[in-house]
């Protein structure tokens, strides 16, 4: 059974005024969080359904660029001895900043063959107004880097819809992408978190997020220019030339098997949903007495894991596959949501084709209403 390891990095130099990921801003102490790790993964060896083998592996965040080369070259021979990883894909996040040719080398000579690089904008005001670190030229500097450094598999990810930002930003934006030529793009819309500051601001007036009307239009413009420069619309917030699609991500949207390591790690493993404690220290602490950092959250029914897997799989953009929903769960969605689907057919919401029903631009932008129907 192929199954994805994630890896989350709590490690940053500041917090970004938007993001809830947990992160701590101390410098990481690469042996201890190694060593860490390792004994999390020879606990959960023992724990892992039978077969179970890891094709991709990410290293997420937080900072995962700033952890050296050396580190995760001596974390995958350890993990390679551990559990049955034989990864094909294998992601780095990484911000622009302290990005050097000589660590992006490194970074690929100990097997990272794809890189996600955040640059969330590439204008001054948008770097600004998203509490950046990095500037635009650093942003085009790791680019660059990356290229020089190996990379062929290279994917940017984007925020829009910043307080200030116009459709004549984000259209000046997309030429710039199209220069650089990435094989993926995430662009993600900004969602204020409770909690962040950015949250906080909005409460108190100080900023604005763009309207509605205009939120739609950057939802269009990234539709039909993306899809019109050789980019498959494959996920609601995600764009991929042919084949380059990010399989990591894919068990997620899937609902594959997956196990996440560190603080913070989710795992969803059979019907059960893990998480390790949202703290270093807490995470650090039950190791050192040899316990397993994860709490088991949720068993899921057989019905609530269908219902689920349609929720994620409508995210896709191909949508919810009759006959593979009939083989996995012994059930026909189009016969148990018959109703559900004909009414969103009719509302413009969903299409159907052959034997896959998938939600049209209209759901994507509407995606939470639609999902609530399946649960």
């Amino acid at each position: 059974m192929e199954a994805a390891l994630y890896l989350h990095v709590p490690f940053c130099r500041r917090k970004c005024p938007y993001c809830d990921f947990y992160s701590v801003t101390v410098p990481p102490e690469e042996d201890l969080y190694l060593r860490a790790l390792l004994k999390e993964a020879r606990l959960w060896r023992e724990h892992l359904p039978e077969g179970l083998v890891f094709v991709t592996f990410y290293a997420g965040g937080g900072t995962p660029s700033l952890l050296s080369p050396d580190f995760y070259g001596r974390l995958l021979e350890g993990l390679a001895g551990i559990l049955r990883l034989h990864p094909e894909e294998l992601t780095l996040e990484a911000n622009p900043e302290g990005l050097t040719l000589e660590r992006l080398s490194g970074y690929r000579r100990v097997g990272f063959n794809r890189l996600s690089l955040g640059l969330q904008s590439l204008s001054r005001k948008g770097l600004q107004a998203l509490g950046r670190a990095h500037t635009v030229e650093e942003a085009l500097r790791s680019v660059e880097a990356a290229r020089a450094a190996g990379f062929e598999n290279l994917s940017l990810d984007f925020i829009f819809g910043w307080p200030g930002q116009s459709l004549a930003d984000l259209e000046q934006e997309l030429a710039e992408v199209s220069r650089l030529s990435p094989e993926h793009l995430s662009y993600y819309e900004l969602t204020p978190e409770e909690g962040t500051p950015l949250y906080q601001a909005l409460r108190r007036g100080s900023l604005r997020l763009p309207e509605e009307d205009l939120l739609v239009e950057m939802h269009r413009l990234l539709h039909e220019r993306l899809e019109d420069t050789g980019f498959r619309h494959y996920e609601i917030s995600n764009y991929a030339r042919p084949g380059r699609e990010c399989r990591h991500n894919l068990f997620y949207w899937k609902a594959r098997p997956y196990l996440g390591l560190g603080p913070a790690g989710a795992s969803f493993l059979g019907r059960q949903r893990f998480r390790n404690p949202e703290d270093l220290g807490r995470y650090l602490e039950a190791l050192r007495a040899a316990k397993l950092p994860a709490i088991l959250e949720e068993t899921l029914s057989q019905e609530a894991a269908f219902r689920e897997a349609i929720v994620l799989n409508l995210r896709l953009s191909e949508g919810v596959n009759r006959e593979e929903f009939r083989s996995r769960f012994g059930e026909d969605p189009f016969e148990v949501f018959a109703e559900e689907i004909e009414e969103l057919r009719r509302k413009g919401l969903l299409e159907i084709q052959g034997g896959r029903f998938r939600l049209t631009f209209r759901g994507r932008l509407l995606a939470n209403q639609v999902q609530l129907k399946f649960l």
